[in-house]
């Protein structure tokens, strides 16, 4: 089932304007499913997923190549392992900068962000796709009573706002958590799906941009923070609890 996203008409109004927009978020956030419900409809619009060990395309090789052979309006997904295509879509828009020509997402959100950001300046917008909000997560993301607050505050108390009609009691959904998948799944298997998500995390995403030699401790490190949820940080006393120097827990 589609849960309808908040940022559907931000990301609509974003493509007719600008000539390339950039969705981050971490994986399974549900910006591929985005796209394809958003930009699905249109006909045109073609679709790349790139893959850390394949080069899909020879988008690598031959990035000119590659865009020569796929035309705009174009989606290539998982953009940090084809970082090669980014100067090339930065000349191609130099020359033609009309609306709705490309649409890259990532998952490394460090990653995307830094050869995206300085290639594409002032030619891209960027959006942040989180987990779902309270709204989406009751499958009422177009409930917009804070707008409906923040313009006219005393019309709002007098008129009456819309309920969230939870689909979960409140200590159920922080069971869950929010990422789209784990709303839909058997309560006895989300410790399953959340203990593979962090592995995947761990051994693909980390991998690539730290050096962390002991994953075993990263894990721990993980664990512990995760503890520690809206806390202050002291990064002295989370290094004396795994045997770090603050140095590296503030690296972590």
């Amino acid at each position: 089932m589609y849960v309808h996203r908040t940022l559907t008409s931000k990301l609509e109004r974003l493509f007719s304007v600008f000539p390339v927009v950039v969705i981050t978020g971490a994986r399974q956030v549900g910006k591929s499913t985005l796209l394809a419900h958003t930009l699905g409809k249109n006909k045109n619009t073609d679709t790349v997923v790139f893959d850390p060990v394949l080069d899909v395309g020879n988008a690598r090789q031959d990035p000119e190549l590659f865009l020569n052979n796929r035309r705009p309006p174009l989606v290539l997904d998982e953009i940090q392992y084809a970082p090669e295509l980014v100067p090339v879509i930065k000349r191609r828009i130099d020359q033609d900068r009309s609306p709705g020509q490309y649409i890259l997402t990532g998952s490394q959100q460090w990653g995307v962000l830094r050869s995206v950001a300085e290639s594409l300046a002032g030619r891209a917008v960027f959006l942040d796709l989180e987990g779902f909000s309270l709204a989406e997560a009751a499958n009422m993301s177009d409930c917009t009573w804070l707008q409906n607050w923040l313009t006219g505050p005393m019309r709002f108390f007098e008129k009456g706002g819309r309920r969230l009609k939870m689909q979960h009691t409140v200590y159920e959904q922080l069971w869950r958590g929010f990422l789209p998948e784990s709303q839909f799944l058997p309560l006895d298997t989300i410790p399953d799906f959340h203990t593979a998500y962090q592995r995947t995390y761990i051994e693909r995403d980390v991998r690539l941009l730290a050096d962390i030699s002991d994953w075993q401790l990263f894990g721990r490190f993980l664990r512990l923070v995760a503890a520690l949820t809206a806390q202050e940080i002291n990064f002295s006393q989370l290094g004396r609890e795994l045997g770090l120097t603050p140095q590296t827990t503030k690296r972590w």
